[in-house]
């Protein structure tokens, strides 16, 4: 409700003071004295009038919040009609005890019935219009609140889509890949037809688990050498593999793939020393460890592996964490059992 322009400072100030002269014009008007405006325009009545519309206007905002803070009734349009019922009833206590106290102490008689329908009617419609321009404020607001959520959630939803996309496909393996494919195809054969199967075996691998919820470690360590042998062909550090797991747990697919490619890709590249990866059980959970020797505008932390922690988040409590021991950095992944009867 705080953003509805009704509660603005400069509309409570601003406001009142049309609205007052308004029916300080109206009344000229309706008493047939429209001509003597010239002359009693700045008349202590047009300062009753903006006085009796701040006063009005005040109390029928002070409404609205009233009525906000109950939840019940839940239907906005109960709600409404209460609030507009009170607000009229309001206005016309208002405006007939502030036209009595004028009429009695300043102009030194009583207002007739006339005077007060006149007056009545006159601030009853304009709190009318003050519930109408919040209504259709409200309205008009929620209808763009609602279509701005649909949009982020849109927004998510294609930016989640990209995401896998680029988890499925990896665009920067393909292109190395490729590139190191054209150039051993013009040296040796036969090592351009075994990178041509790792390739296949690998991104076959990523397409079809893809949309599987976990699969068995055996099968995602398979594919993980497969991809340390493609990476060793590609111009980063090479890579060794030490992997002492009992195999009989499972993996979000792909997890192991992408932490070994961004390990690989966040260490300096050096012909004459290689990056060994150990994978090992640890207490619950599956350790894995290297000795880092990471790129000065490139490292491994926790944001590096933000799509694994979404992923893991459907199927653990625990979380995935990264430490640093002596001169070893690690990676600790929840490992995952399926519960049988």
């Amino acid at each position: 409700m705080k953003k509805l322009f009704v509660h603005h400072p400069l509309f409570r100030l601003l406001s009142p003071l049309f609205s007052g002269v308004l029916v300080y014009l109206l009344l000229l008007l309706i008493n047939n004295t429209i001509d003597q405006l010239q002359d009693t325009f700045l008349g202590q009545e047009l300062y009753v009038c903006i006085g009796l519309a701040y006063i009005i206007q005040e109390f029928s905002r002070y409404s609205l919040l009233f009525f906000k803070s109950f939840k019940k009734p839940k239907s906005f349009l109960t709600k409404l009609i209460l609030q507009t019922i009170t607000s009229v009833l309001l206005t016309i206590v208002l405006v007939t005890v502030t036209m009595i106290l004028y009429f009695k102490y300043i102009l030194l008689f009583t207002p007739n019935s006339r005077e007060l329908l006149v007056f009545n009617s006159i601030f009853v419609f304009i709190t009318i219009i003050y519930v109408i321009l919040f209504v259709a404020h409200y309205y008009l607001h929620k209808i763009n609140t609602e279509k701005l959520t649909k949009e982020k959630e849109a927004k998510a939803a294609i930016e989640d889509s990209f995401k896998e996309f680029k988890k499925g496909i990896n665009p920067d393996l393909l292109f190395e890949s490729l590139e190191a494919l054209l150039v051993l195809m013009k040296k040796d054969a036969d090592k351009a037809e075994a990178l041509a199967d790792r390739f296949s075996s690998i991104y076959r691998y990523i397409l079809t688990k893809k949309n599987s919820e976990l699969v068995a470690i055996n099968e995602e360590l398979y594919t993980l050498e497969e991809l340390v042998a493609l990476l060793n062909q590609l111009p980063y550090r090479k890579v060794s593999l030490q992997n002492s797991l009992s195999g009989n747990s499972f993996i979000v697919p792909c997890t192991l793939l992408q932490i070994t490619e961004t390990i690989v890709k966040t260490t300096v590249v050096s012909e004459n020393q290689k990056l060994i990866i150990s994978i090992e059980e640890s207490e619950g959970e599956l350790k894995i460890s290297y000795n880092p020797e990471e790129k000065l505008r490139d490292s491994f932390t926790i944001d590096s592996v933000q799509g694994i922690l979404k992923s893991y988040s459907f199927y653990t409590d625990q979380n995935i964490r990264i430490a640093v021991d002596g001169i070893y950095k690690s990676i600790f992944l929840p490992q995952l059992y399926y519960e049988t009867e």
